[in-house]
């Protein structure tokens, strides 16, 4: 790596620690880009340089930190064939993740769901998952991909549903997506047999 394009980095990760304590400590509506740029010691435009907006460095550093928390709940859970309990296993991971982020949560979701992007993304990535799992046990692939689109709309049911009170940590939040899911999970046992 060259001197500049090391500079660069530095000065881009400058400003995402900057955020992250501006964020903590005053939140993520309250803190503007100049008050970024003051702690990081940088120049309002210099920030500009390294993030369009405020919202694309919000969604920077938060999906550095999913992608941690996900890192760290690699091996924690045995490896699952079932496809509802596959879609437990990630809101066991990623449900704690939004509720200890619960401010970059609203704000990346509402962006998301105007504009698409990372609903889209996870979703389909999880789907994927759902469905090669029935399809594994004779499903056949359009049934599967049914299933598991109606599986996802359950979890972000129950998501929508834990974000007003932060209840992602509720063992209802966890009992209520297993009992949305439970004529899938009937379906799949019985495809089992």
């Amino acid at each position: 790596m060259n001197r500049r394009t090391q500079q660069k980095a530095t000065t881009r990760a400058k400003i995402k620690d900057a955020a992250k304590q501006s964020f903590s400590d005053h939140g993520i509506d309250a803190t503007t880009t100049r008050e970024i740029s003051r702690l990081a010691g940088v120049a309002v435009g210099t920030f500009f340089v390294h993030f369009p907006d405020k919202l694309d460095l919000v969604k920077e550093i938060y999906f550095d930190e999913m992608d941690a928390a996900l890192n760290a709940a690699i091996g924690t859970f045995k490896p699952t064939l079932s496809p509802t309990e596959y879609l437990l296993q990630i809101a066991q991971t990623l449900f704690p993740f939004y509720a200890s982020h619960l401010e970059f949560t609203k704000n990346i979701m509402t962006d998301s769901v105007l504009n698409g992007g990372f609903h889209t993304q996870q979703m389909l990535s999880i789907s994927e998952g759902i469905s090669k799992r029935f399809e594994a046990v004779g499903i056949d692939q359009k049934t599967a991909r049914i299933f598991s689109e109606n599986m996802l709309a359950n979890y972000w049911l129950v998501f929508i549903e834990s974000i007003p009170g932060n209840a992602f940590l509720s063992k209802r939040a966890m009992q209520r997506l297993e009992s949305l899911n439970l004529p899938f999970k009937v379906s799949y046992e019985n495809a089992v047999k």
